[in-house]
């Protein structure tokens, strides 16, 4: 009902007008902020409890309604009580009396937590908006016609940018002992099965869990055949490495876009951000069309540094690295589904799920 009211009357349009005019922003500036603000509190709390919580406030009339009618029928029989002990004689029903004056609240387990790690979780909670949200800062980049915004956006969108090239780095360079380590992990699902299929005995009868063990392996089968075959693999491998780079690719130079377009409009320099795209995006030919400023320079030599130092060779030659490694543990699993027991249970499996399920017999 109030919610509804909200909606309808459109109070944020009105609360948006007297924001602008009371902190001196404009109109779209007010609006990323409380985006930001809003997309915070979400990321925190989480989708659904967002959605209880406006269930609460939806239905918070008849709660307080609920609450007030409770509380009003407990306050009659406090009086009457008092009005019994008054008379001098014991009051009806005692024990209800007590139970309900003296309610207590449910018992709440201490917070173990020491105040460091408090600490910690709150300054997380303050700094998620300028940990995320990267195209929101850009977008405020952008529109903000003040400095002092856009020398927060600068340095929000810079950090940002920073933390993302070095994970891009770390992973490139320094994720083989990861990878050595859980690689094995997406056989994980064909482990069980198998496992599974160890245990098949041929006394055991037809059952929905057996037609589904021999839909997982049937479908393993494919995938592995998939993997296992090096001109599928190759092919495939191409487009996803082409796809990625250019991926990460375009939208590195979109974040360096905006950090060009900044710093030339902080130093006084005529720099459309179209043009900065423009330039950004095809920066190891473009690189000359850069303002010529020493900080927007600098930046342009790290952008042009990580451009051709990375490069695709890079790139493709750490997916060809792990793509191998996924083909190779395919044809292990393949030879050890091709292992003769493996086989005789495979087929015993294939005989018990082609036959008919047996209902049981209700009692």
């Amino acid at each position: 009902m109030w919610l509804h009211a909200v909606l309808f009357l459109e109070f944020q349009s009105a609360l948006v007008t007297k924001l602008s005019g009371l902190i001196k922003l404009t109109t779209s500036e007010v609006v990323l902020f409380l985006l930001l603000i809003t997309f915070s509190l979400l990321a925190g709390s989480g989708f659904w409890r967002m959605v209880l919580s406006l269930l609460y406030i939806y239905f918070f009339p008849f709660v307080l309604f609920w609450h007030l009618l409770r509380n009003f029928v407990l306050l009659l029989r406090l009086m009457n009580a008092w009005f019994n002990a008054q008379r001098g004689t014991p009051p009806a029903t005692p024990t209800v009396t007590i139970q309900a004056a003296t309610t207590t609240p449910p018992v709440i387990s201490a917070d173990k937590e020491t105040p460091k790690k408090k600490s910690e979780t709150l300054w997380r909670y303050l700094l998620r908006p300028f940990r995320s949200f990267t195209l929101l800062w850009c977008i405020l980049l952008l529109v903000t016609t003040h400095r002092w915004i856009l020398c927060i956006c600068l340095a929000v969108v810079a950090a940002q940018l920073a933390r993302k090239i070095f994970f891009v780095l770390k992973l490139l360079f320094f994720s083989d002992v990861w990878w050595q380590k859980y690689r094995f992990a997406i056989f994980a699902g064909l482990q069980k099965s198998l496992n599974a299929l160890d245990a098949l005995t041929p006394e055991v009868g037809p059952s929905n869990e057996l037609k589904s063990l021999f839909n997982q392996l049937n479908l393993w089968e494919k995938i592995l055949r998939f993997l296992s075959d090096p001109y599928l693999m190759s092919r495939w491998g191409a487009l996803i490495v082409a796809a990625v780079f250019g991926t990460i690719y375009a939208y590195f130079g979109l974040l360096f876009s905006f950090v060009y377009y900044s710093l030339a409009y902080l130093w006084g320099a005529s720099f459309a951000w179209t043009d900065a795209i423009v330039t950004s995006e095809f920066i190891p030919f473009l690189i000359t069309d850069l303002p010529k400023m020493a900080i927007v320079r600098l930046v342009g030599g790290i952008h042009c540094t990580l451009i051709v130092a990375i490069g695709v060779g890079t790139v493709v030659s750490f997916f060809r690295r792990k793509l191998e490694d996924i083909r190779k543990g395919a044809e292990d699993m393949n030879k050890r589904l091709a292992d003769q027991s493996v086989r005789e249970k495979y087929l015993i499996l294939e005989q018990k799920a082609s036959m008919p399920v047996t209902p049981t017999p209700k009692v």
